[in-house]
């Protein structure tokens, strides 16, 4: 037992130095870089070697004890840096998903009604092209960069999220929210973990564009970090986009590939594939009535 403590302890003090306070200490050097530099000497490197010099002189002069509390405050400024970091994560994904508080219905509303309105008018061309005998991969393919079905959120990622429960609701008849949990327990294991892992992935991205917000916040004392929080948060956002459709598109798998598992498990016979009938039976077993 003493052994695994010691070992659980390691593990969390590495990701605490790698995922808090290593990323945490290149901000607090960008904040301390903006404090010693006057603006207008903002990308001086000689300033910047002088002003430091100075500084560090200045702890040495004071003894042993300044030098420690000043390591220790910048490695607390860094811890707190990460966590501020994780927590600006969930509010970039929740404003990525279109989850917006309340005060932001009438925006929310407007960009909703404008991407239905661009996705109906790809959906028109697409069956204008059916009706004269053309190819409508084209049409389908600007449709499909609105959104995979009719939007009801005001961001591309929220509706890509969003569309597969609507495409396999549309497919199968099967209420994704309700079944989830259930379809989840019979799911094997390395099954389990790829879906680990592309949550994981937009989850990190979420991160990244906090990190994102902490630069852009740090351009107040440096200006340069405004640079800085441009390049992460494209980063960031392009991450965001790529994992969420990683995780819609394995989403949707999960339901083709193991949907019969599920109807099997809740004892409505054995089933070789997942028909609407089968599926309508499978959100009424899960939902009980409600």
């Amino acid at each position: 037992m003493t052994g695994l403590l010691v070992d659980v302890g390691r593990r969390l003090a590495e990701r605490w130095l790698s995922v808090l306070v290593l990323p945490g200490l290149l901000l607090v050097a960008v904040v301390a870089t903006g404090l010693l530099l006057d603006p207008a000497d903002a990308l001086s490197v000689r300033e910047l070697a002088r002003a430091a010099t100075a500084a560090a002189r200045r702890i040495q002069a004071d003894g042993g004890a300044t030098l420690l509390l000043t390591a220790a405050v910048a490695l607390l400024a860094a811890g707190a840096a990460g966590l501020a970091a994780q927590g600006l994560g969930r509010a970039v994904r929740a404003v990525w998903l279109g989850d917006w508080p309340r005060w932001a219905g009438p925006a929310r509303r407007r960009l909703v009604a404008r991407r239905a309105r661009r996705w109906q008018e790809g959906q028109s061309a697409v069956e204008a092209a059916v009706r004269a005998g053309r190819d409508p991969a084209p049409a389908a393919a600007r449709r499909n960069a609105v959104a995979l079905a009719p939007p009801v959120r005001p961001t591309w990622t929220g509706d890509r999220l969003a569309g597969a429960d609507v495409r396999i609701h549309a497919e199968y008849r099967l209420d994704l929210a309700s079944c989830w949990p259930r379809l989840w327990l019979v799911l094997p294991e390395d099954v389990r973990e790829e879906l680990r892992a592309a949550s994981g992935a937009f989850e990190a991205a979420g991160v990244l564009a906090g990190w994102a917000v902490l630069y852009g916040l740090a351009a107040l004392v440096w200006w340069p970090s405004a640079v800085a929080f441009l390049v992460v948060y494209a980063t960031a956002l392009y991450r965001g986009r790529g994992a969420a459709a990683d995780l819609a598109d394995l989403v949707e798998a999960v339901v083709d590939v193991h949907g019969t598992a599920l109807c099997e498990a809740l004892g409505l016979g054995p089933a070789t594939v997942l028909t609407p009938e089968l599926g309508a039976a499978v959100t009424a077993r899960c939902r009980k009535g409600a």
